[in-house]
Parts: C-alpha cells; structure tokens; sequence
C-alpha cells in the first residue's frame, strides 16, 4: 500500500461515506501481472459475475494493516480482530445471461452477530468506461428480501416473484446503473486505476457497468479489480 496516499470521503446516502484513495498500491502493475500469469486459476462466481482468484491470507498483511492504521480513522472500526478477505476478480457475464439477482444492487452480509462488515475495491483496469460503483437504496426492502429468501430454495420462483412485483424484471436483462420501481441511485464513483474504495458493506451497491460491451476476458484489458471484505467489531452503534 502507498502510503502517503491521501484518504477523502464521499457521500453516499443515508448517512454514509464511502472513503476514496488514489495511488493506493505503489506497484499496482505488479498485480496485474500476477493476475495474467495466473489466469488459469481463476474460478467463476456469482458476484461480481464472472471469475475470481482469492489472495492468500500471508499476502495481505499489508491491506490488513492499511484498513487498521488508516482506514479505521475514519469508520467506527475496532482496530482489534479485524478479519479480512480478498480476491482478484473480472466481471465477464454479458447482461442477458445475468440471473435475476445479479441485476440488482446488493449488500454484504455480517459474519456474525455482533460485527459489521466493510468492503473494498482497487480498480486494475485503465478503460473508466468499465465503470465504478453505484450506491442505492432500497425503495422496497421487503421485496428483495423475499426474493432472496425464495432464492436460497427456488431460484426459479424467486424470479417468478419478481417478475410479479417488479416492472424491472419483465424487461431485458442489464446491468444496474440508474434508479429503478426497487431501488433508488444515490450517487456513483467513478473507476480509475489504482483507486481503492472503501464502504459499509450495508450500503447497497454494485459494479456501475453502464458499457458491457467493453467488458472481455483478457484480464489485461477487462475490469480487473481487487475485492476485499472486512469484518469488524464496531467502535459505536451507528455507521
């Protein structure tokens, strides 16, 4: 990690921040290669769509110590037993063979009871037209989380639910990148190499992949990013 770079913030609804960092690796061409030499261990994965290598845990001490020594100042975050995950991941999933949950916005589950978790992003691609992240709200919360339940048992009524309630799902599939009759847009930011976003897990968000078209399987020219999920004991009771 780079360590003089600087941390801002940026809003993103219902009383949140999402912490932006610019030159957040100091060799962040070293990671692309890593990813191109090691392409063949990529595996497929529902979110982001497309496939995904995970970091092994030695490899990312120094994010770990990056999200306890400066991101933590700016999140109630407890700087003690933080737990972190990572992988390297390209969204490949062209928007017509998207499932119906894969179109949505989503959140990041807790762990457990009684942590919070956060998420993070380095974008490894130079093209911004690959698009940043989106952050929403939720306009109808019971509708999504009856589709998730049916989901885990049904998928195929899950997607019959929806179809039902949401006029969203009885259009072609896409991407989400605007506010739709389930979710509200709040704000969006924009990718750029080497930038790493930083945000409550429970906002909802996703990929704001306006331009799928550009979207590729080469991982030296697709949307290359590191993700990363922490959970945290929180220092207070708010976000």
């Amino acid at each position: 990690m780079n360590p003089d770079a600087q941390i801002r913030l940026h809003e993103i609804g219902a009383g949140r921040s999402c912490a932006v960092v610019d030159d957040a690796l100091e060799d962040p061409e070293s990671l692309v290669d890593f990813a191109v030499e090691h392409a063949s261990r990529f595996a497929w994965m529902a979110i982001p769509p497309g496939p995904r290598l995970a970091i092994s845990d030695h490899q990312l001490e120094d994010l770990r110590r990056y999200v306890r020594s400066k991101l933590s100042r700016h999140f109630p975050i407890h700087r003690a037993g933080i737990e972190l995950n990572a992988s390297l991941s390209n969204v490949t999933v062209a928007p017509e063979k998207l499932s119906h949950l894969q179109r949505m916005c989503h959140i990041d589950r807790r762990a457990s009871q009684g942590r919070r978790t956060y998420a993070g992003v380095i974008y490894l691609f130079r093209d911004p037209d690959l698009g940043g992240t989106g952050f929403y709200r939720w306009t109808r919360p019971e509708v999504i989380a009856e589709a998730e339940r049916l989901f885990l048992h049904d998928p195929a009524a899950s997607l019959k639910y929806l179809e039902e309630a949401s006029e969203i799902f009885n259009e072609p599939p896409r991407y989400m990148t605007e506010s739709n009759d389930l979710a509200e847009l709040l704000t969006v930011v924009p990718a750029k190499f080497n930038r790493l976003i930083f945000y409550n897990g429970e906002a909802p968000h996703s990929g704001h992949i306006a331009h799928p078209e550009l979207l590729s399987d080469d991982l030296s020219k697709g949307r290359l990013t590191l993700n990363f999920f922490v959970s945290v004991h929180p220092r207070e009771t708010t976000t």
